[in-house]
């Protein structure tokens, strides 16, 4: 029996089998659309791959966030404007009374 002070961790492998994937059904539809293609025979309107449809829904959910990220900093800017704008105000107003309090005692 070995006994270790220190004991090292293993590396950590990632095993995943897709739970909904059928390869036969994947290569029975490439080849009915290869087939298709050959005999010039019209196909439905969705003949893109999966992949390439997932690349497009990331695309658009990309884009989607760089909108919000866009909306949420001219937010910001413009709380800051008025924040900005709030705060001479409010200068303004301290420093004209000041001037009416000091020449009031002289």
């Amino acid at each position: 029996m070995k006994f270790t002070f220190i004991k090292t961790t293993r590396h950590r492998t990632f095993h995943h089998t897709p739970i909904y994937y059928d390869e036969a059904k994947e290569e029975r539809e490439e080849r009915a659309r290869r087939i298709k293609d050959e005999l010039g025979i019209e196909q439905e309107e969705d003949t893109r791959s999966t992949e390439d449809r997932i690349r497009g829904k990331m695309k658009r959910k990309i884009a989607t966030h760089f909108d919000v990220a866009r909306k949420e900093k001219r937010k910001s800017n413009l709380r800051l404007v008025v924040i900005l704008i709030g705060l001479m105000i409010a200068f303004y107003y301290l420093f004209s009374s000041s001037k009416e309090w000091i020449m009031h005692f002289m």
